[in-house]
Parts: C-alpha cells; sequence; structure tokens
C-alpha cells in the first residue's frame, strides 16, 4: 500500500470531479501548490485508486455519475483501514443542505474563492491522521 505522499514526496491528493475541465483546472491549481494529484471521474474510480494507495486528502465533488460524492463519503468513512483519511466535499449547491455532508471534514462551495479552498487543502492536509497500515 502507498503512503500518503506521491512519487515526489509531496503530500498526495486523490481528486474524484466528473467535470472534466474543473478536474483540470483544480488539478493545475493543486499542483502549483505543491500537491502531487491523482484524479478519478467519478467514485467508483476513486474507489478503485483508493486500493492501491492512501491520500493526504480526498476532494470529491458531490455530483457524479457512477458513485455521487455521498455515496465515497460512505464507501470511505466504512472502510476501518480509509476512515482516518480527510475528506472535502464540493458541490454547486451548498453543501451542508446535501444529505451525508456530515461525513465530510469540510463542504467548499463551488465558485467559492480559491484562496479559502487553498487553505482548506492546506489545512486537512497539514492536520490529517495519519494513512492506516490496515488492510482494506
Amino acid at each position: 500500500m502507498a503512503e500518503a505522499a506521491g512519487k515526489s514526496g509531496k503530500p498526495l491528493i486523490l481528486l474524484a470531479e466528473d467535470e472534466r475541465a474543473i478536474r483540470k483546472v483544480m488539478e493545475i491549481l493543486l499542483e502549483s501548490e505543491g500537491y502531487d494529484v491523482m484524479c478519478a471521474q467519478h467514485g467508483i474510480a476513486a474507489l478503485d485508486i483508493l486500493l492501491t494507495v492512501t491520500p493526504s486528502l480526498v476532494i470529491t465533488d458531490y455530483m457524479m455519475p457512477e458513485m455521487d460524492g455521498a455515496e465515497l463519503l460512505r464507501a470511505i468513512r466504512g472502510n476501518a483501514r480509509l476512515s482516518a483519511i480527510p475528506v472535502l466535499l464540493m458541490s454547486s449547491a451548498v453543501p451542508t443542505d446535501l444529505p451525508d455532508h456530515h461525513l465530510a471534514d469540510q463542504t467548499f462551495l463551488k465558485g467559492g474563492e480559491l484562496e479559502s479552498l487553498l487553505a482548506i487543502v492546506a489545512s486537512l492536509v497539514a492536520h490529517g491522521a495519519p494513512p492506516s497500515t490496515e488492510p482494506a
């Protein structure tokens, strides 16, 4: 099982976002802030990635095909090895109005200030629980 650092030794963030343009912008933004980023188009792809790596943070969109952000959150929180990974839930809807938003460590309204988003990411990465070495 890979640790929370990416290939370069930087903190690794898993980004689950179905909209290609948003995914690419977020990837570039996070990499420019010194993070390694792995991307998934939906929750199922994110869970597949989580079988092989334990990131420092998962950022997930709420509304996605295949498996939405709430389902991904429930899967992460329901798995002993993954449950301590910090999760940031993003949505175009007010995240606190969404079912299961309480399972996320933080929520962020898409379209909000990028500085706020980056501050949340930095805080979650810095204070997140260390990855578990328990098998899935």
